[in-house]
């Protein structure tokens, strides 16, 4: 049974597809069997009222309102117990496979996305998170209905809502690591804030504002934690999407500079070549031609 962290699913265009869900109001009534197994699907049992409790080889896990447990693929789980009988649960069950286009690459994404490479260089097997703010609770209540079909749309949406699944788990678990990344958290929100505000002119004491914290110290924990300064982060992050830009739409240079919040057309050339080595135009050029 192949775990995710598996190299093979590391290969180009490999993405999760979704092949178990369910959403069942009362899991006492509606779960047909006892428990005990293993499979080669990774599975999330989300917990939208009550509470319940299974046992791995790591323990037992209790999983309240608000709560999930990831399961790696090929993890034996047994025992499913609800706590006072009533319990509403939703569960997901996915592998990851060939589907080029569908979404993005799992080996890309271990690369370039910090808290995801972090999961997949210390390779848990069990995980058990609270889902601040409901992001896995409504990227779920979407792609169960989704799962079911077997239009070829919907299997595309289900593999980019898997995708962004992970994101968000890996997210929350970096969250959720204990005293040593306590200020590392930090680190991850002003991620957070520099990948969704990109655009705007951004500057380290706003980003600092944001988190509460004094820019001296948010500069110190970056350079601690990433060896970047928060204003490289940001570069290279402008520079990502303005590759997408220029390889995806017919957009001209300037107007790429002004969408992905540089000041001057001069300016964006010349970190572009720095960074990607060589110009927009020749970048531009080269991926036509291997189309």
């Amino acid at each position: 049974m192949t775990s995710i962290y598996a190299a093979e699913n590391l290969q180009q265009g490999f993405v999760p597809m979704v092949y178990g869900y369910y959403d069942r109001a009362n899991m006492m009534e509606s779960t047909p069997e006892i428990i005990n197994h293993s499979h080669p699907l990774c599975e999330i049992m989300y917990v939208n009222e009550g509470a319940m409790s299974i046992e791995t080889e790591e323990g037992v896990h209790r999983v309240g309102t608000g709560q999930f447990i990831w399961i790696d693929a090929g993890v034996r789980h047994w025992d499913l117990r609800f706590n006072n009988g009533l319990c509403s649960m939703m569960n997901i069950e996915y592998q990851y496979e060939a589907g080029e286009a569908l979404a993005p690459e799992l080996g890309r994404l271990v690369r370039e996305d910090r808290a995801l490479g972090a999961l997949f260089e210390q390779q848990p097997r069990v995980l058990t998170l609270t889902d601040r703010n409901q992001v896995i609770f409504q990227l779920m209540k979407s792609i169960i209905p989704m799962a079911d079909s077997t239009n070829e749309q919907s299997r595309h949406l289900c593999s980019l809502l898997c995708t962004q699944v992970m994101l968000e788990m890996a997210r929350l678990r970096s969250l959720n690591q204990p005293a040593e990344i306590t200020a590392n958290r930090y680190i991850t929100d002003a991620l957070d804030i520099l990948n969704s505000s990109y655009a705007e002119p951004l500057t380290a004491s706003d980003v600092a504002e944001r988190l509460h914290i004094h820019p001296s110290y948010l500069h110190r924990l970056f350079r601690e934690y990433t060896s970047r300064t928060m204003k490289e982060h940001l570069q290279r992050i402008r520079i990502r999407h303005a590759r997408e830009l220029l390889s995806g739409t017919r957009k001209s240079i300037q107007e790429i500079a002004d969408e992905v919040g540089f000041s001057s057309t001069q300016q964006f050339q010349q970190l572009f070549r720095r960074i990607v080595g060589v110009r927009p135009m020749d970048y531009r050029k080269q991926h036509q031609e291997k189309e």
